[in-house]
């Protein structure tokens, strides 16, 4: 690592993204003079980088500077080495993994589906994606892998190689770790002032030389982040060498995030790995209490799961549901609908839209008589479809309308609704056989009360997709964790659990469960 690197460290919560990254911007704008096109900060994630950067235009000195013009200065570590080492190239899509299932034999031969064809799921694209990480040959890193990768060989894997490379090469794509492996081989260094690296504890070997280079010429280089929060080490990031090179490391100790219980429950969940490297941090928490439960499962009742679901439905706060595996999402999602609770992946959109909720509420009273909004009307329009509209789709249909009130009697005179297609019934038949139990569903969420307007409260995500952010509660999922990776387990947990500002849930079958207050 580069001689001129200095490292903030700091728990879950206590300002590392949102106080310490600001205030060191600040600082090189006016102290320094730096100019804000020649400061880089890079992080690993599109969320947490537009984080970063909505913080760093409320100031003052970045009144008259737009978002589009960050584009490259604040991003993650992709999109800046893509941009400062690739003319064109596109990065592979699904429709590229179908393509390549299709030509190549050795595929086929091993009968992948196109379901299990893109980066995250098919065996040889994690393979190669872990060996660029580690900065290993394959041969090396099959070596020293003890994974299976859908029962691949090592000679399979050197066959698929060239294979995608050449497929690459004609349909000028790339993959995500050519990104880096380019820009280290082909870029040249940049001339900035200052980089700084938010969440740096993720970043593989492979990551980190590229690093090294985009800070060539920097006179500042920032490593931010908290070596207990290393959960990417499948992937080649290092717990230990960010342990080691941080030590007598600027650190923060106040926290912002959680309350004394979460602070508590966490400092429990990591003081085995505090004990290993020496390394008893300072993390206070708010002044906000909160609650501690354990819950058996989601399926069985008990006082811990009343008060969860009472909590849901009655408050404005917002709700974290995290898992170590994927199989525990299918009945986090089972859990949802039964009870009626609106969710969303992280990152993604709604189960069910708020316009498909609002026209599920609206629809009765507007066919008995109600007159509705033009808004309302289109997205009725937009959600139901041709099969009760007359002519033309979408809101274009109502160029010309008055902004006002409309009854279902003036949709009628108009020829835009069929009179045998107003009854609320012929509404809902509109969903096909199986998204009967959508409607279902939706009757639910519609019957709890939910806010029409608000953003969704509820979502869930395993803990890889979690980092850096904040919810109100968290409900985290320990039954699928694997004891015998104990660190990297207590890492996820610590990860998990920090997540929250007030209570916790936590899910174990093996433990007793209670109401207690922690």
């Amino acid at each position: 690592m580069s001689s001129k690197l200095q490292f903030m460290v700091g728990p879950p919560g206590t300002g590392k993204t949102s106080t310490f990254i600001t205030r060191k911007y600040t600082e090189l704008l006016i102290n320094k003079k730096f100019n804000y096109k020649r400061i880089i900060i890079l992080s690993h994630t599109n969320v947490a980088a537009d984080e970063i950067k909505d913080e760093i235009l409320k100031l003052d000195e970045m009144k008259d500077v737009t978002k589009k013009e960050l584009k490259y200065n604040i991003c993650t570590i992709h999109r800046y080495c893509k941009k400062k080492a690739t003319i064109g190239e596109e990065v592979l899509d699904y429709e590229d993994y179908k393509n390549l299932c299709r030509i190549d034999s050795i595929f086929q031969r091993h009968k992948v589906t196109q379901s299990q064809f893109d980066n995250r799921e098919h065996g040889y694209f994690k393979f190669v994606k872990e060996a660029y990480g580690f900065n290993r040959s394959l041969k090396e890193h099959w070596k020293k892998s003890n994974k299976k990768y859908n029962g691949y060989s090592i000679t399979d894997i050197e066959l698929m190689l060239p294979i995608v490379e050449k497929y690459n090469k004609e349909n000028g794509k790339l993959d995500f770790h050519d990104m880096i492996k380019r820009f280290i081989d082909k870029a040249i260094e940049p001339n900035i002032d200052a980089l700084i690296v938010d969440e740096a504890q993720d970043s593989n070997k492979t990551q980190k030389i590229a690093l090294d280079k985009i800070a060539t010429n920097a006179k500042e280089y920032w490593f931010v982040g908290d070596p207990d929060q290393t959960i990417f080490e499948w992937a080649g990031a290092n717990a230990h060498e960010f342990y080691t090179l941080s030590k007598g490391a600027k650190e923060l100790e106040q926290g912002h995030r959680c309350s004394k219980t979460i602070n508590d429950l966490c400092k429990n969940i990591i003081k085995p790995i505090w004990d290993h490297y020496g390394t008893h941090r300072i993390w206070k928490p708010t002044d906000t209490k909160g609650n501690y439960y354990h819950l058996p499962n989601l399926k069985n009742n008990c006082s811990a799961m009343e008060t969860l679901l009472d909590k849901i439905k009655n408050t404005t706060e917002t709700f974290l549901f995290t898992y170590r595996q994927k199989p525990s999402d299918a009945w986090i999602k089972k859990f949802f609908k039964q009870h009626g609770i609106e969710f969303a992946h992280v990152g993604s959109t709604a189960h069910v839209s708020k316009k498909e909720l609002r026209c599920h509420k609206y629809w009765p009273d507007f066919i008995k008589g109600r007159p509705m909004t033009l808004k309302q009307i289109k997205d009725f329009w937009n959600y139901i479809g041709s099969k009760v509209i007359v002519h033309g789709k979408g809101e274009e249909t109502f160029d010309g309308w008055i902004n006002k009130f409309y009854t279902v009697n003036d949709l009628i005179d108009k020829k835009y609704l069929k009179e045998n297609c107003v009854q609320y019934n012929d509404f809902a038949l509109i969903r096909t056989k199986t998204e009967k139990e959508r409607i279902v569903y939706i009757n639910k969420i519609l019957r709890n009360g939910c806010d029409l307007e608000e953003n969704i409260r509820v979502k869930y995500a395993n803990i890889h997709k979690v980092k850096g952010l904040t919810f109100d509660n968290v409900i985290v999922d320990e039954t699928r964790f694997r004891p015998e990776d104990y660190f990297s387990q207590l890492r996820l947990k610590y990860v998990a659990y920090s997540r929250g500002k007030y209570d916790c849930w936590k899910i174990a079958s093996q433990d007793k469960y209670t109401l207690g207050v922690r």
